[in-house]
């Protein structure tokens, strides 16, 4: 929180707050028209874990504002700054969808920068990021908890976490009207189908659905190959705004 320009830091505990960090549903508007899901959370370097948890122990609520989660993490200072913005290459993606709905033909790679600087994953924002399971890791190979004795494989966190997880988004994605949800991540789609009772089609790459007047979109992960260029990028726009 900021007061008069100071910034207050946000005490960690001492040990993760386990409870806060699997109850944590995401970044941006809890009711957002958007939202975008996916398997789990990346991390800049192993060796920064114990940070992270920390940070992340201290979320006071469900759904943060995204800059306001990242205040205080090692290597985001300008994540936040539309001229400053390092290409991320997932919310990169995010972003030109976002821009796409709002009528933008070919969003600019400044243009992209700016949404994902200031509005993407925010609370004034018209956006929900969010992962089927909430332990961050550099790749989704690694385990690096066994260390704190809560769960010694991923195979065991797995088995306990997702289930809850499944639960906890099909509540949250109930809540409220959506005009769009994209699961994002080839190789778990499965996962994903499990949150919708839907009929799915295939169009191309992508796996479609209809419910209730949400678009529905099962898609490759967006920091893949299958989305550097401007035409695979209108792809997706085409699949997931198809009356735009």
């Amino acid at each position: 929180m900021h007061v008069t320009g100071i910034r207050v830091e946000r005490k960690a505990p001492t040990e993760p707050n386990w409870q806060r960090i699997e109850n944590f549903v995401g970044f941006g508007r809890r009711d957002a028209p958007v939202v975008f899901i996916g398997m789990e959370e990346g991390l800049r370097r192993a060796d920064g874990l114990d940070a992270d948890l920390a940070t992340r122990s201290t979320y006071e609520t469900p759904v943060m504002d995204l800059e306001e989660a990242h205040r205080g993490v090692a290597g985001t200072e300008h994540y936040f700054e539309p001229n400053r913005a390092p290409r991320q290459p997932t919310w990169r993606v995010m972003a030109d969808l976002m821009l796409r709905r709002l009528g933008y033909i070919n969003p600019t790679a400044a243009e992209r920068r700016k949404y994902q600087a200031l509005d993407l994953g925010r609370s004034h924002g018209e956006s929900l990021l969010t992962e089927l399971l909430p332990y961050p890791h550099p790749k989704t190979s690694d385990w690096l908890y066994d260390r704190f004795g809560r769960f010694t494989t991923r195979e065991a966190y797995e088995n306990v976490v997702l289930p809850k997880r499944k639960h906890l988004l099909r509540t949250v994605l109930a809540e409220s009207s959506r005009e769009l949800i994209v699961c994002y991540g080839r190789s778990h789609w499965m996962n994903f189908q499990a949150l919708f009772d839907v009929k799915w089609t295939a169009d191309g790459k992508f796996c479609i659905a209809e419910a209730g007047g949400t678009r529905i979109v099962l898609a490759r992960h967006f920091s893949g190959h299958d989305f550097n260029t401007n035409s695979q990028l209108a792809e997706l726009a085409r699949v997931a705004l198809p009356a735009r």
